[in-house]
């Protein structure tokens, strides 16, 4: 088995203000904040390059520029700046005339803001392969994530893919694109809309254009863990393997998505999706499309990790399909 990835980061240029971070035991760091998120801050550290840090770390940090979109465990939602704070583990957020003392555990999300369009835009780009020589069977997976911020508006576009090639005929078996969009109106509330593209022959399908639109509402928000729940509309246009084509199915989608991370050795990070369809047009189908991933830093930056899929459709379009569709991929990496 063979596995390359690949990251795309667009870095920051500077002016003549700097960011600093202070850690435990350590001379204190110069360069930009680009991210809180899962109990770990992101720092582009000056002419050496991006680092991540746990935040059991921190002993505090401050920011310039043009702000940051931050979301506390406490549900607090705020567009500002960070200040140093004379107590360790704890800064100070600066929104406008207002001042916070949180704790630097208690940070769920912190997004920096950027003035040029460019500089909002990050990614990254992943491809793997695994080969077998005894009955000439590839199987080519790949996956990417770019993510757009403002403010109050998040941007994001996903996908995903695995291709099976055997005896030189190569099958696509499975595609999925997803572009999302959210707008927070509040800590907890959220406008949701979404455009997807599937195709996956194990249930019949091949090709599923999506489009939605709904509310999206945080039922969890704690140091180490994020939930979830989406729901609205979905419209889908359908085209089955054998040629059948179904316009205009409505359905109603309910979807959680959760997150849990352990920042203690070895660090774990499990995070699940799970969206449900009840048919509107079609009445009595039901379908569920799923990604759970479970990983842990055994050493350093080195990670082992499960990741499964999971699909179910009790009315698949094409006939004497499978209603399900699952898979279970191992991976070892290296994070760096």
């Amino acid at each position: 088995m063979a596995i390359a990835t690949w990251f795309i980061v667009l870095t920051p240029t500077y002016g003549q203000a700097y960011d600093t971070l202070f850690l435990k035991n350590q001379a204190p760091l110069k360069g930009k904040v680009e991210r809180i998120r899962h109990g770990h801050i992101r720092f582009d550290l000056l002419d050496v390059g991006t680092i991540e840090v746990d935040l059991n770390n921190v002993v505090t940090f401050k920011t310039s520029g043009f702000g940051y979109r931050i979301q506390t465990a406490n549900r607090d939602f705020l567009i500002g700046n960070f200040a140093t704070h004379e107590d360790e583990g704890r800064v100070k957020i600066i929104s406008g005339d207002d001042e916070m003392d949180i704790a630097v555990r208690n940070l769920s999300e912190v997004n920096l803001l950027r003035e040029e369009f460019f500089d909002r835009l990050e990614g990254r780009i992943g491809a793997g392969l695994t080969l077998s020589r005894f009955n000439n069977v590839g199987v080519y997976n790949g996956d990417l994530e770019f993510g757009y911020d403002t403010e109050r508006l998040e941007m994001e576009l996903s996908g995903n893919a695995i291709y099976f090639q055997e005896e030189g005929v190569l099958s696509r078996d499975r595609e999925n694109l997803m572009f999302r969009t959210n707008y927070y109106f509040s800590p907890n509330w959220q406008a949701v809309a979404m455009i997807n593209y599937q195709r996956m022959l194990q249930l019949g399908i091949a090709r599923r254009f999506q489009q939605g639109a709904g509310v999206g509402l945080y039922v969890i928000q704690h140091k180490r863990a994020i939930g979830r729940i989406v729901s609205g509309l979905v419209i889908n246009d359908e085209v089955s393997v054998q040629g059948f084509r179904n316009s205009y199915l409505f359905e109603i989608p309910v979807i959680f998505e959760f997150t849990f991370f352990r920042l203690s050795k070895p660090e774990i990070n499990f995070r699940t999706t799970q969206s449900l369809f009840t048919g509107l047009t079609q009445l009595g189908r039901f379908r569920n499309d799923g990604s759970t991933r479970l990983s842990w830093t055994v050493i350093n930056d080195f990670q082992v990790g499960l990741n499964f899929y999971n699909n179910f459709d009790n009315q698949s379009p094409a006939e004497f399909q499978s209603r399900f569709d699952y898979g279970l991929v191992f991976e070892v990496g290296f994070q760096f």
